[in-house]
């Protein structure tokens, strides 16, 4: 059987910009770019050239991407031709395979936002559209509000549809603008515009304020439209955009649309996707959501034990999709809930595979239980996990043995006469025979801890200087400020590689301590360093 064609249209470089908190430089949009392309999207978005100098700079030079290169702009301004609009001519100048233009199809929208007549919108979407194809670009026209217009005035939002399909527009894109559309009235309306333009024609672009952009997209797709507009991770404006990053393995991974269409990416594109999806929250130095479908860290995970257990025998029960689809993993981790599945499971994965019926599995079951109970908590700590497993298991080389630490934080005026906190730390470590005394000051005792614990471990400073801290996390859960305080601390080394440790103590700056000195250890120990 023919599959029909679904193009990707991908804004993360547009839409996503417009997330709070994130920021692209020109080298991130040039990063962002290569990884679309690498994925196998047909259409990237850089963004809205004239606008501002960053995305006029990204447009000045071709980009060498395969994927068609697309500008945003709105239409030309009421009262002038496109062809004397410098909105317009901006666009036409610039390096891109397509131009993108932006209309209202709500009535209420043209009469109150723009404030001309409806005749004079349906002209400026005519006229940008017709001008842009005459000077060879491929054109697609953003119908914005196009389902809130369609309830209000269903004549005037198909309206703006058919111009701008008559004009010459290869896509016309029926756009969710406020997200509050629901799957059956797109699915209804959808159905309706395409009595009135081929849905080959016809592209979608939802908003995730319902939390169901991705179902909205796929609804249109049942509906007959073949192209889908979204960003990676859901990026975008308020509650995000539709996420490809969830719908492209859904397209390919699912029967239901795997069986009728096919896209730009393949399997084995697809098995980059967790890669991509984490490289551009490290882009944009951002946690990744560990609980996102498909490529978050806990979209194959399992905790209880009973569920470990019938995951071991058939993946399936609790996966509905092998997890190395997509370049993930499984995980079953261990916890206080946790059987001895969940524990044979995960020391296999690290490499420590023993016999169910060895009676250290016990002992390191207990010993779990035992310092859960404590506050540890192992199922986001995996290199805390490996050692205390090695611990009971075999052993761990004492490379380094710390002797002492202090802190010390002090609020002072400075040189300039600006208050301020600064942090100070003593590490004083052996290493061997060899005793090491480092001090360091920091952007807060942990940070300066961390410095001064790595500013010299001996001969092993050259395994450890590629250590970068990513992430810090303290949760108390144990009473007021005299609490026991639970630290993760997340690491990252050149190779790309992540592991995070743990540590428990009713002093914060010793819970992290713990837990810096677990991540040091562990990455000796992978190194292979001797001691």
């Amino acid at each position: 059987m023919t599959r029909d064609r679904l193009y990707l249209f991908d804004t993360t470089l547009r839409d996503g910009a417009q997330t709070t908190g994130v920021d692209f430089s020109l080298a991130d949009k040039q990063a962002i770019a290569r990884l679309l392309d690498d994925l196998g999207v047909d259409y990237v978005e850089g963004g809205y050239p004239g606008a501002n100098p960053l995305d006029t700079q990204f447009f000045s030079q071709p980009n060498g991407l395969k994927a068609k290169f697309t500008a945003f702009g709105m239409t030309k301004r009421a009262g002038r031709s496109a062809a004397n609009d410098p909105g317009v001519a901006g666009l036409l100048d610039a390096e891109a395979d397509a131009i993108c233009f932006v209309a209202k199809s709500w009535d209420h929208q043209v009469r109150m936002a723009l404030g001309i007549s409806l005749e004079e919108n349906l002209d400026s979407i005519r006229d940008s559209v017709a001008t842009a194809k005459a000077r060879g670009r491929e054109v697609l026209l953003d119908c914005e509000h196009f389902f809130d217009g369609y309830k209000a005035n269903p004549d005037y939002a198909l309206a703006c549809a058919r111009t701008a399909h008559e004009a010459g527009a290869r896509w016309v894109v029926l756009c969710d603008t406020n997200g509050g559309t629901l799957p059956h009235e797109v699915e209804r309306i959808v159905g309706e515009v395409v009595k009135v333009i081929p849905g080959s024609h016809l592209g979608i672009h939802a908003h995730n304020d319902t939390e169901q952009a991705v179902a909205n997209s796929l609804a249109a797709v049942r509906a007959g439209v073949r192209q889908i507009q979204g960003t990676l991770n859901g990026l975008g404006e308020r509650c995000g955009n539709a996420n490809l990053t969830s719908l492209i393995p859904t397209l390919l991974l699912k029967p239901a649309y795997a069986d009728r269409f096919e896209i730009g990416v393949d399997a084995a594109r697809l098995e980059n996707l967790t890669r991509i999806s984490r490289k551009l929250d490290e882009l944009l130095n951002r946690m990744p959501d560990h609980h996102a479908p498909y490529v978050g860290s806990s979209a194959f995970a399992t905790k209880a034990g009973i569920h470990a257990s019938a995951v071991m025998k058939d993946p399936s029960t609790y996966e509905h999709v092998p997890p190395e689809s997509v370049g993930n993993r499984r995980k079953l981790l261990v916890s206080d809930q946790a059987g001895k599945s969940n524990i044979l499971a995960e020391l296999e994965r690290l490499g420590l595979a023993i016999d169910k019926d060895d009676p250290r599995l016990s002992r390191l079951l207990g010993a779990l239980k035992d310092k859960e109970a404590q506050g540890y908590a192992y199922e986001g700590a995996d290199a805390s996990f490996f050692l205390l497993a090695k611990r009971i298991l075999g052993s761990v080389p004492e490379f380094f043995f710390v002797e002492r630490f202090s802190v010390n934080v002090e609020r002072r005026w400075n040189e300039r006469g600006e208050l301020g906190v600064f942090s100070e730390a003593i590490v004083k470590v052996k290493v061997g025979t060899e005793e090491l005394i480092s001090a360091a000051e920091g952007h807060g005792p942990v940070n300066a801890l961390d410095t001064a614990l790595r500013k010299d471990l001996g001969k092993y400073q050259s395994v450890i200087e590629d250590l970068k801290l990513i992430d810090y996390k303290v949760r108390v859960f144990q009473g007021g400020t005299d609490a026991v305080t639970r630290v993760l601390i997340e690491f990252q080394d050149a190779a790309g590689d992540r592991w995070a440790t743990v540590g428990v103590s009713d002093n914060i700056i010793d819970a992290s301590f713990q837990a810096l000195v677990d991540s040091m250890t562990y990455k000796l120990l992978k190194a292979g360093a001797e001691v």
